[in-house]
């Protein structure tokens, strides 16, 4: 059992479920950071995986908790936070791999006066696909345009996120009741708003994120645009590097533009009227892509980006016929 004297200042727990692939990357990069390893705790929460997760932990030598049934980010990251000896919590996902400074970074950050902080991923992905690396650019520029350009945020990225335990036990922790869209982060923001807190962007706090293919962030833009729409009624403030007006306009004029390509010849106006908007809304990201990729990529990942936007924007517009978000 750890004395007062002797607990790390910082807990770092990551929520683990079917992680086998990408685990060991991300526990390698804590084993490199650069505060002394004497000063944070790594726990690994095993929501119940039914692959070599919790072997994967084991043989980095983290602290492990294991699920008996899976219950979901949210519950593993409450499971974690409950064992957690330090007085910081760091939350971190499993397929992000740690730049060397972030736990040194967290701790500064919250020493200087954060009650909550969040960081982004790097603009350069964990797995080097042309999807990875589109999807790497879209959310570093969002980051970029938002908190890095204030150095707040109204939320916290539940993949980068650091809090001060107490407070985080004040407001009850996350929500475990959501069914999918993954916007568990977004609602125990507006707790801590709530509760006098200000969310501090740092931009110490940085990791490549391991992206999934095409479907899965479908999938989850699908989920997660469904239960954005259901929320931001009842949180002040409520927003998202992603979902701002510019990403509204894009979402929408996309949708229009697809509609209009599948009614083709009827939907000709429509269609160029929707890509024209599109592209218009989608310009800033874009010339962003080109100058650090080339015109090529840039060509590729306006495609990728006005798929997934005509998504973002059929989900929308399905909302009212979904169900209610919470369990």
């Amino acid at each position: 059992m750890r004395t007062e004297a002797n607990a790390p200042l910082v807990s770092v727990v990551i929520p683990a479920w079917r992680a086998e692939g990408h685990l060991r990357a991300c526990l390698q990069g804590f084993a490199d950071q650069t505060l002394p390893a004497a000063q944070f705790e790594v726990i690994v929460v095993d929501d119940a995986s039914p692959d070599g997760t919790g072997g994967v932990a084991e043989a980095a030598g983290v602290r492990l908790l294991r699920h008996p049934h899976n219950q979901g980010a949210a519950a593993a990251r409450n499971t974690g936070a409950a064992a957690a000896n330090g007085t910081i919590l760091l939350f971190v996902d499993s397929d992000v791999v740690p730049d060397p400074g972030l736990v040194e970074g967290a701790l500064a950050a919250l020493e200087e006066g954060a009650s909550a902080a969040t960081g982004r991923y790097d603009p350069d992905p964990a797995n080097d696909s042309r999807f990875a690396r589109y999807k790497a650019l879209w959310t570093f520029w969002c980051w970029e345009n938002s908190g890095a350009a204030t150095g707040t945020s109204s939320h916290l990225q539940g993949a980068l996120a650091a809090v001060r335990k107490d407070l985080f036990d004040a407001v009850g922790g996350f929500d475990e009741s959501f069914e999918g869209g993954s916007v568990e982060d977004y609602e125990l923001s507006a707790r801590l708003r709530a509760h006098g807190a200000s969310i501090a962007f740092d931009d110490r706090l940085r990791g490549r994120h391991h992206f999934p293919g095409f479907g899965a962030v479908a999938r989850n833009y699908w989920d997660r645009t469904r239960s954005w729409a259901r929320l931001a009624p009842e949180l002040k403030g409520f927003s998202s590097g992603q979902a701002n007006r510019r990403s509204a306009a894009a979402a929408v004029c996309a949708l229009g533009g697809a509609v209009g390509t599948a009614t083709f010849p009827l939907g000709l106006p429509l269609a160029t009227a929707g890509t024209a908007g599109y592209l218009a809304a989608t310009a800033p990201f874009l010339r962003f892509v080109a100058r650090r990729e080339g015109v090529a990529f840039a060509a590729y990942a306006a495609g990728v980006h006005y798929a997934l936007s005509a998504v973002i924007g059929a989900a929308a517009l399905s909302t009212p016929l979904g169900s209610v978000s919470r369990g």
